[in-house]
């Protein structure tokens, strides 16, 4: 081989073995360094984002620490449906692990009015989605929730998305700051599909500690009719198909508002209630069975109120009927245990151990006794809280359906109906002054 022949040689694998790598990584990094590249970034991790969870995402800035991790720094989640902003996160720190994908999110913080919003899209695309290939876990250590009734705080998150043969579950831990919780609550969320029947089930365990109810009152707005300072302590649970809905609840609800509970009804009764639920069922989404007890240690009702349940809940009461309806009386201890099944309903006094079946004490002596073990209808309850009507229909499941389909007239509230104190007119030296 000639000289000539071999420098070409030398030349051609100089170019190809050092000059062409060494120039196309430089080339590679300069490009990095490009806002080109940023930008192809962000919109990779922004579709990947959108095809998991349904939600629009902005990234601010994508860094690769290393091979295995990866910071998305600034996001901001919006709802494709009028970009309503549902969360923040300063940093998302990806990782690819031997357990699955391990994501971290540092500071994140979510609109409590957008989490019934963010619920339906993470169950159509996660619950509802393909099986995911391998476990994902997303952790905290502060998640802030801002509602309408101020910020909660929860540390030490834990999110865990696995795949179990036919069944796709999402388990929540975490810990609320303020409150001294011994275990973490718990929110779990699964979706089994056998033999083409699917159903979903949510599960909410609080653990040892009481938690605010205004803390998902924005996803669950019947949690409202409670009190802003109302809490809950025990377990509940609900089953979901495509036809109904069968659930179970029981534990405590402390700090209830009976006057914000009443609200909707044309009657009076103030005070905080302690709520106990031993065993609540529901099966295709009615109530079927429950049992427990309701406590208060002072307040005031209306006289309307006690006239009602006395005469529709068949109780006993030293209150005249035919004095003022819209006047105000003050209770010193409202106590009460309640069973209900497809049999009726049956009220029992707790307020006086000395004397079986007070249900409601004054300020000079019992208001209600309860009707010793006689089974009313629970339909009775409507009757009681609902003011009379002229229009009249038989309560019989065969008529749900024409109700739930026909318009409704809106009840007409008659001023007398408004509590008032009493008027006590002042008498000095044989005559009234009004």
């Amino acid at each position: 081989m000639h000289d000539s022949t071999r420098r070409i040689l030398c030349r051609l694998a100089f170019v190809a073995l050092c000059l062409a790598p060494s120039g196309s990584l430089c080339a590679w990094v300069i490009y990095r360094s490009t806002p080109i590249h940023a930008w192809q970034e962000q919109a990779y991790w922004t579709e990947s984002i959108y095809q998991t969870t349904g939600l629009l995402a902005e990234v601010e800035n994508v860094r690769h620490p290393t091979r295995s991790r990866t910071l998305l720094e600034g996001v901001t989640l919006k709802d494709p449906d009028g970009e309503r902003l549902v969360a923040r996160i300063r940093v998302l720190e990806f990782a690819d692990t031997d357990h699955g994908i391990v994501a971290i999110a540092s500071q994140p913080e979510i609109e409590a009015n957008q989490l019934q919003r963010l619920g339906q899209l993470l169950y159509q695309r996660v619950l509802r989605g393909p099986r995911p290939a391998q476990q994902f876990q997303l952790l905290s250590g502060e998640l802030t929730l801002h509602g309408t009734s101020g910020a909660s705080t929860a540390s030490d998150v834990r999110c865990v998305v696995s795949s179990h043969r036919d069944k796709i579950e999402t388990t929540i831990d975490f810990l609320l700051a303020g409150f001294e919780m011994h275990s973490p609550a718990q929110v779990k969320l699964s979706r089994e599909r056998n033999a083409g029947k699917a159903s979903t089930s949510w599960q909410i365990r609080t653990g040892g500690t009481p938690l605010p109810c205004a803390l998902l009152s924005d996803y669950l707005p019947a949690l409202r009719s409670l009190g802003e300072n109302s809490h809950f302590q025990g377990t509940a649970w609900v089953q979901q198909d495509d036809e109904s809905w069968d659930g179970e609840i029981a534990g405590q609800f402390r700090g209830v508002d009976l006057d914000s509970l009443v609200a909707p009804f044309p009657h009076k009764l103030s005070g905080t209630a302690e709520l106990v639920l031993s065993h609540t069922n529901f099966r295709r989404g009615k109530l079927v069975e429950a049992a427990g007890a309701l406590s208060s240690d002072g307040g005031v009702i209306s006289r309307s109120l006690l006239t009602a349940a006395a005469e529709s809940l068949k109780l006993g009461s030293s209150v005249i009927s035919d004095e003022q309806a819209d006047t105000l009386l003050s209770y010193r201890q409202l106590a009460l245990g309640f069973q209900i099944d497809d049999s009726g309903l049956l009220l029992s006094g707790l307020c006086d151990e000395r004397q079986e079946g007070v249900l409601l004490v004054g300020t000079s002596g019992n208001l209600l006794l309860d009707s010793r073990t006689e089974l009313i209808p629970s339909i009775a309850i409507a009757r009681a809280l609902v003011p009379q009507s002229e229009l009249q229909v038989p309560a019989t499941s065969a008529t749900e359906y024409l109700l739930r389909a026909l318009p409704l007239p809106s009840p007409t509230l008659p001023s007398s109906r408004t509590a008032r104190a009493p008027y006590s007119p002042l008498r000095y030296g044989g005559e009234s002054q009004r």
